[in-house]
């Protein structure tokens, strides 16, 4: 069976899970010179772990859209952890969109990965199916709405990140090439679950 294309999509920017006094603290940095450029790494150090671990940290509206319900009746979603499904839906044969039923399947999810899975009693209904996107499932993932909710193990690593960045603004050293700190792969490989297709 071939695999079903899919894509996913943010509906809102990645917010940072430390703030730029939290940084500054930790890189004892005084002055206020680098304000915008620590905010913008401190974005992209949270986007970078988050890319690593497949995990949003603060809530975070997606939606991710397939090419056709899968044959087996289940949909993983491909950013944990799952906070709630807020609907599914699908272009029927006419090229409508439709939401369909959600009495008609379960939301659940396993160390954090959502699923979707259609009831054993229903069937998945018939989509437009020219080649295009014709399913789509509305999720929020994240650990919660504040940078509270986020595992100090994730917000640690993403400190970590971006006053690497901050100190090493270029891809290799002057004298030997480096890799991102270790520290940073032991903080999230916990949260590598594993359990995506």
């Amino acid at each position: 069976m071939s695999e079903i294309r899919q894509s996913l999509s943010d509906t809102n920017a990645t917010a940072a899970v430390i703030t730029s006094a939290e940084f500054k603290t930790h890189a004892r940095i005084y002055h206020s010179q680098d304000d915008a450029y620590i905010s913008t790494l401190i974005v992209a150090a949270t986007q970078a772990i988050e890319a690593e671990t497949r995990r949003a940290l603060i809530n975070r509206e997606m939606t991710l859209s397939l090419e056709s319900f899968p044959a087996e009746g289940e949909i993983v979603l491909p950013r944990s952890p799952l906070s709630s499904v807020s609907s599914v839906g699908y272009d029927d044969t006419n090229g409508d969109l439709q939401i369909f039923d959600a009495s008609k399947y379960l939301v659940y999810s396993v160390n954090g990965v959502g699923r979707v899975k259609l009831k054993s009693t229903e069937s998945w209904p018939s989509t437009l199916a020219v080649g295009g996107m014709d399913v789509f499932v509305a999720f929020t993932a994240g650990y919660g709405a504040t940078s509270a909710s986020v595992p100090a193990a994730l917000r640690h690593a993403v400190l970590l990140q971006a006053t690497h960045l901050y100190d090493n603004r270029t891809p290799v050293g002057p004298t030997q090439l480096y890799e991102i700190p270790r520290t940073v792969e032991r903080l999230i490989v916990q949260y590598h679950t594993g359990d995506y297709q």
